[in-house]
């Protein structure tokens, strides 16, 4: 007999369980790119080189030396300028030298994740209970490892600062983070900070604070005098990080060529994650299988400052 017309079948259930796990993960992302004021993410090929820029120089007006070179013995002079330069009037501008260079230190990669639930389990509980309850602990440790991927790269900035106690830690860190901003040219708009949820704790029981859960890390708007905060123990106790936010992207998978060569992973529109539920009957169980292609990527190693709270 021929299956009634509309009857929900495995490969209908299987779509909205694909469809509910994304919708899910996009949830906590959005709210992360809303906080972050990131909206727009590029999509790469696995295999697109991640460098962090690393640029180094300064200013220099400074023609006495090589005035001595060409046998000139002119006395320098100071043009309205507060800096005290020694330009030398009418002579050749002495030049500046910077150096930008791009670091090589990762790969656009998707990682995979599979998870088995068995007919037993789908049996005593349910298709969805026992899948989905099961997917939602999948996706929480795949998004901690996208955020453990993105620390891995905030530890190659090269900025640091130390402060007596967590307050004055967090100051040292966005003064370092200002004078590295300001001594490239350059500004800095809202600064992002990661601090251990340990070394906040004694803070938090002494002040009414709002905290949001966001993409798996505790969210404060304003602690301790500065703004942006977010909480986790993916920084090392006695540690925590700042960088400006036009510093942070993020960047999503191309799956196209993965659908080409016949895996099949229903995406969200930039790549960010992909899954497939399907049967595996040599083992009589429902799969689930997640390839994240979400990378969170800080691009200028100067713009990144380590701070470490001492002892008070």
């Amino acid at each position: 007999m021929a299956a009634l017309a509309n009857t929900t079948d495995s490969t209908a259930i299987n779509a909205a369980m694909d469809q509910e796990f994304i919708a899910n993960f996009q949830h906590d992302f959005d709210r992360l790119a809303e906080i972050l004021g990131i909206f727009g993410t590029e999509t790469m090929t696995a295999g697109t080189v991640l460098k962090m820029l690393k640029v180094t120089g300064k200013l220099n007006n400074d023609k006495t030396d090589a005035s001595k070179e060409n046998g000139t013995a002119a006395t320098a002079v100071t043009l309205g300028s507060s800096s005290g330069s020694s330009y030398i009037e009418g002579d050749e501008v002495a030049l500046s030298k910077f150096n930008a260079e791009w670091v090589p230190v990762d790969e656009i990669k998707g990682v995979p994740y599979r998870k088995m639930t068995t007919a037993a389990a789908i049996q005593k509980s349910g298709y969805v209970n026992a899948v989905l309850k099961t997917d939602q602990k999948m996706l929480s440790l795949a998004r901690g490892g996208i955020v453990s991927d993105f620390f891995t790269f905030l530890k190659k900035g090269t900025g640091a600062a130390t402060g007596k106690g967590l307050q004055a830690a967090l100051a040292m860190t966005d003064a370092a983070l200002g004078d590295s901003v300001e001594g490239n040219g350059d500004e800095a708009g809202r600064i992002i900070h990661f601090v251990n949820r340990q070394d906040a704790a004694e803070y938090l029981g002494n002040a009414p604070i709002t905290v949001q859960n966001v993409f798996g890390m505790t969210y404060l708007q304003n602690f301790l005098g500065v703004e942006n905060v977010f909480l986790t123990n993916k920084v090392d106790k006695g540690g925590l990080y700042a960088t400006p936010v036009e510093n942070i992207h993020i960047f999503g998978l191309d799956f196209g060529a993965l659908s080409q060569a016949g895996l099949e992973y229903a995406t969200d529109a930039n790549g960010l994650i992909g899954v497939a539920h399907g049967p595996a009957y040599d083992r009589v169980s429902v799969e689930t299988n997640v390839l994240t292609g979400c990378t969170m990527f800080p691009e200028v190693m100067d713009y990144i400052v380590k701070g470490t709270v001492s002892a008070k």
